[in-house]
């Protein structure tokens, strides 16, 4: 099944939000003191890329982000 992306997760009770932008690329998003922080993350190595799969696959507490979230952290 082809993927189409962006897609977005977030990492339940971590205030961690993540848009996975292709198979080997995402940015994430970290709240420190109440404003976002933004890093973008090219997977390299097999570990990486197995994250993101996970990311994808909503397992391990990542989940799907709101449309809500999504406009404040990505638009």
């Amino acid at each position: 099944m082809e993927k189409t992306y962006p897609i977005y997760r977030k990492l339940e009770g971590f205030g961690r939000y993540y848009k996975i932008e292709s198979p080997d690329l995402f940015i994430e998003v970290s709240l420190l003191n109440g404003k976002p922080q933004y890093q973008s993350i090219q997977a390299v190595q097999y570990p990486e890329k197995l994250r993101i799969r996970d990311m994808i696959a909503c397992e391990f507490s990542f989940t799907e982000m709101s449309p809500d979230e999504i406009t404040a952290y990505f638009q």
